[in-house]
């Protein structure tokens, strides 16, 4: 297994299993505006792993008026408030990170909103292994995921050349963001709802391997 001087974890859905608060806030308000074809489940497979900004322009463009200009407020409103009940630490997240940053730098790298991720990493306890300076989030670049800004970004900032980075990852738009960047990317499937589906959308993204468990990404860097 190649050494890296850096891991780059993903938050949302990779370290804390948050996607549910996320998608189901997003489907509440999309629903309250009359939208009716934004059920959870739809939202699920429509939105995974993109930034709210990216999808209100696509939502504004689909649906005009309809779509209040300070959704994307809204929504990091009502998410922020929600987190310390509803969000927890992904089984083995804390394991791989005790064993993990022994050996290894890390960071966070995610495309969810600034002050949510922050409340996130702070509520789980996560901010052990976090302070600010170890946070990226797609405020900090022009382009979020799957562009390839934000991890060549959050790479010069750590100080690592973009090819000794591997990033963990359980969405394609997030593998897409590292293979581009020029990382290895490990894909992660242990908080989705379709496992075996999300391992072929990750292959199929370019993630270097597809893990179901964070036991055997701890195997596979030999900690």
């Amino acid at each position: 297994m190649q050494n890296y001087d850096l891991i780059i974890f993903d938050c949302d859905g990779t370290l804390v299993d948050s996607e549910t608060l996320n998608n189901n806030v997003t489907s509440d308000i999309l629903l309250g505006l009359g939208l009716k074809e934004y059920t959870r489940d739809a939202c699920l497979n429509f939105f995974e792993g993109r930034s709210w900004n990216e999808m209100f322009v696509e939502l504004k463009n689909k649906h005009g008026d309809v779509i209040p200009d300070n959704i994307v407020d809204m929504y990091v409103e009502r998410v922020r408030a929600a987190i310390p009940d509803n969000v927890k630490i992904i089984d083995g997240a804390l394991d791989l990170l005790i064993a993990v940053s022994k050996i290894f730098p890390i960071c966070i790298a995610s495309n969810g909103e600034c002050q949510n991720v922050l409340t996130e990493i702070k509520a789980t306890g996560l901010d052990r292994f976090f302070d600010e300076s170890k946070i990226f989030t797609k405020v900090q670049v022009q382009n979020p995921k799957p562009a390839p800004d934000l991890f060549l970004y959050t790479a010069e900032k750590m100080k690592v050349d973009p090819s000794r980075c591997l990033v963990i990852e359980d969405s394609p738009t997030g593998v897409q963001g590292g293979v581009a960047a020029g990382m290895d990317v490990f894909g992660f499937v242990g908080a989705s709802h379709d496992s075996e589906n999300q391992k072929n959308k990750l292959l199929g993204a370019g993630a270097k391997q597809v893990f179901d468990d964070f036991i055997h990404i701890g195997q596979a860097l030999k900690l």
